[in-house]
This record gives C-alpha cells, structure tokens and sequence, in this order.
C-alpha cells in the first residue's frame, strides 16, 4: 500500500511539474508582422496580423509561423504579385522562425520593466532557410509580455527572383518588423 501511494504522489508530482512547465509556453495567435521594400520608383509595404508566435519561458525558444497569404497591400496588383510572382504561396505556404534567445538566463522575465536580448536561429522564406539574429524588445507587463523585433531580409538570400524589368520597384533588402503580445497564463 505504501508503494503505491509513493507511486500515485511520485506520478502525481511529475504531472503536476511538467504542467507548471507546459504553462511557461505563451503563445500569440495575432501577431503582427510587416515588411517595407524602399526604393526608387515605388514603395511597397504589407502587413500580416495572423502571425503565430510562441516563447517558452523554462527554456527560452522561440518560435514564429505565418501564412504568405495572410500578407495584405494597399494595393491588390501588388498583393497578387508577391504571391504569385515572387514568393509563390501556393508553393511555399508559409514563413518561420525557429530559435533562441542567446542571453536567456540573464533575463528575469518575472519583473515589470523592459528587457533587450538576442535572438538567433533559422529563417525560412520560400523554401529557403538561412540564419538570423535579431534584437528583440521585451516589455514586461502585469499580465502581458510584448516582443518587438526589426530585421533585414535580402530577398536573394531565400531565392526570390526579381525580373529585370522591376528591379528599380523593387528593393533587394526589405525591412521586417513583427511584434507579439504574450498573454500570462
């Protein structure tokens, strides 16, 4: 009888651990990520707020997917173009992001207050891995944790192609910015 109480209570405590743990995982299902390409005859942004990104606070990797899709343009020919032409969602549904954050045991993200760190990983656009780093803003709210990171993505580095044609409507270096709120459980 004792042996299998110790038993119960021992599987009992490893669920109970690996709950606590599971519940250090935030997840944000609207995350916003955008991009902005300047350059010299026309400027071209989008925006895609279904981003999907999660933290894990025992381990601190990171995670972000998105549908190529779910970016949208002012204007549609733009919208129709960069999925068809240039990053072919029909081929490559989605972009990710798999990493972590370099400096992570020196951050305590238990207190209110801002938190920079670096994150590094795996880049994935249009079938094409690459590394990245990125600096990544933390706000610690009460019942919140707001991440902010800005980037550079050269479009050769993931094999878009741009026609000759409209080389100059088109940067090769696009700034991305994303942003998630992360709700405490």
């Amino acid at each position: 009888m004792n042996t299998i109480k110790i038993l119960v209570i021992a599987m009992f405590s490893l669920l109970s651990c690996n709950l606590v743990k599971a519940q250090n995982v935030l997840i944000d299902k609207q995350g916003v990520a955008h991009f902005f390409s300047e350059a010299p005859l026309e400027d071209i942004e989008a925006t895609n707020d279904q981003a999907v990104g999660a933290i894990d606070l025992n381990k601190g990797t990171v995670a972000v997917s998105m549908l190529i899709k779910n970016f949208h343009f002012e204007k549609s020919l733009m919208e129709e173009h960069f999925n068809e032409n240039y990053l072919e969602s029909e081929k490559y549904p989605k972009a990710s992001f798999k990493g972590k954050i370099v400096n992570f045991e020196s951050l305590d993200f238990s207190k209110s207050g801002i938190l920079t760190a670096k994150a590094e990983g795996e880049l994935e656009i249009h079938g094409v891995s690459q590394p990245v780093e990125s600096e990544v803003t933390f706000e610690i709210l009460e019942n919140e944790i707001k991440a902010k990171t800005i980037f550079k993505v050269a479009l050769e580095d993931h094999k878009i192609k741009i026609p000759k044609l409209v080389i100059k409507n088109i940067a090769e270096i696009v700034d991305v910015d994303v942003s998630f709120n992360f709700e405490k459980k």
